[in-house]
């Protein structure tokens, strides 16, 4: 599944975002313009993707563990 975007404003090299849906947009939120690809202007559609970071799951789930056991102490 593709999930799509609309870039709604740009202000202080930031843009705010929606999420296109079926039932229309709804924000998603405000991301440094650096982070989108170069060139990117308002009313531009850019679609998003997601990879599962095995190695950085498994480094934050110890982290937790380790707060959890610290503060059963």
């Amino acid at each position: 599944m593709k999930l799509l975007v609309t870039v709604d404003e740009i202000e202080n090299n930031k843009a705010a975002l929606l999420l296109r849906g079926p039932k229309g947009e709804r924000p998603l939120g405000v991301f440094p313009l650096e982070n989108l690809p170069a060139g990117t202007t308002v009313g531009d559609i850019l679609s998003l993707s997601f990879e599962k970071e095995e190695e950085e799951t498994t480094a934050a789930r110890k982290r937790i563990h380790s707060l959890h056991k610290a503060l059963e102490k």
